[in-house]
Formats: C-alpha cells, sequence, structure tokens
C-alpha cells in the first residue's frame, strides 16, 4: 500500500512539473502584439515599416522583445517600434506610415524646434542641431509658417530623433531623403550640409509666437 501511494505520489509530481513546464513555455511563446519598425535596425535586417512579432515588452529595460525574419528573439529599444496592437490594427498602423516609409531627413540648422503640435506656438518637446537625422514618420495638417505676411513653404510632419523623441516639425528646414536598410541614402546623395544662412530662421525661432486671439 505505502508502495502504490509513493508511486501515485511520484505520478502526480511528474505530471505537476509537465504540466507547470508547458504553462511557462505556452506563456513565453504566446505573442503579445504586433508592432511597426519606425526606425532601420540593420543589425536585425529590419526596415522601417517592417511588422514583427511581439513578446515581451521592458518597462525596465526599456526593451520589446520580439521575433526577426529568421526566427532569433532578440532585444530592440521601445521607441524603435510602434506599441504592440493585434494583427488586424497593425496593418492599419502600417498603411498610415506607408507614404514616408524610408523618408528620413537632416536638419538644415541647428536650434530647430520639434513641437507637441503642429502649429509654431505649440510646446517646444526637443531642439534638433544641424545635419541630425530624423526619421519622417508622417505628414499632418497644421497652422501655416509665417515670416511676417509670408506664408514659408514647406509642410507638418510628425517625426522622430535618434533617442526616442516624437514631435511636430515644420519642412522648411528639413532635407527629406529616401534611405536603403542600412540607413545611407538611396542613390548616393550626400545629405550633409553646409551651415545654411536663413535670413528668416532666427525670425522664427528667436522669438515668442503667441495665437492670433
Amino acid at each position: 500500500m505505502a508502495k502504490l501511494n509513493k508511486n501515485i505520489t511520484k505520478s502526480l509530481t511528474i505530471m505537476i512539473f509537465l504540466f507547470v513546464t508547458s504553462l511557462f513555455t505556452s506563456c513565453k511563446d504566446k505573442i503579445m502584439g504586433y508592432s511597426v519598425v519606425l526606425w532601420n535596425i540593420p543589425e536585425y535586417d529590419l526596415q522601417d515599416g517592417d511588422i514583427v512579432p511581439v513578446y515581451i515588452k521592458s518597462n525596465i529595460s526599456n526593451v520589446y522583445v520580439i521575433e526577426t525574419k529568421t526566427g532569433d528573439k532578440v532585444e530592440v529599444k521601445l521607441w524603435q517600434l510602434t506599441e504592440p496592437v493585434k494583427k488586424k490594427k497593425v496593418q492599419q498602423i502600417q498603411d498610415k506610415l506607408l507614404p514616408t516609409q524610408h523618408t528620413y531627413a537632416a536638419v538644415k540648422s541647428d536650434g530647430l524646434p520639434a513641437r507637441a503640435e503642429p502649429v509654431n506656438t505649440s510646446k517646444q518637446v526637443y531642439r534638433m542641431r544641424r545635419n541630425e537625422i530624423i526619421k519622417i514618420l508622417y505628414k499632418g495638417e497644421g497652422q501655416p509658417v509665417m515670416a511676417g505676411k509670408k506664408a514659408l513653404e514647406g509642410d507638418w510632419y510628425k517625426i522622430l530623433t535618434s533617442d526616442g523623441t516624437q514631435g511636430w516639425c515644420f519642412s522648411y528646414n528639413l532635407n527629406l531623403y529616401q534611405a536603403d536598410k542600412d540607413g545611407n541614402p538611396i542613390g548616393g546623395n550626400n545629405v550633409v550640409l553646409e551651415e545654411i544662412v536663413d535670413e528668416l530662421f532666427p525670425t522664427i525661432t528667436g522669438k515668442i509666437w503667441y495665437p492670433d486671439y
């Protein structure tokens, strides 16, 4: 009888171990959502616009664990991806980013601001350096940027910096270009710029702007 109980206990222990192991494995491999790559990750052969499955989000390490095209599980920085969503919804996000897919920009002037909204009176969230490379996410609708009574040529774009900051920037002082998966300009165009003397730029960025009202 004691031997029978011992065998039952042993069998139960094995079953519990197998159950816990399978549960842990299934949780570990469970996809939490899908994200769109925002900035090229050449070390994993990922380009902006690619969709990747996401398994883990770590707010402590500020990384996602994703699966690459080769099936490897790797860590990437949170800012390099969109927030994970269901597979049906991620396609909508990819479509929104498609018109400016692979589009980056070199900043023409020191101190160019990125703003919280596509309005020249909006709060500055970041100030860019000359020749800094940023990612163009998508074009938006915003108020015209005026120099006196003259509207400057350009468009408002949602942009992403290399430290993960997102904001809105008017393209008057941006040099937009298409990049390959390694981040190099397609066609070999040189996007490193010389100092640009712009009489309008100090007027735009060097004073406080107030709404019309």
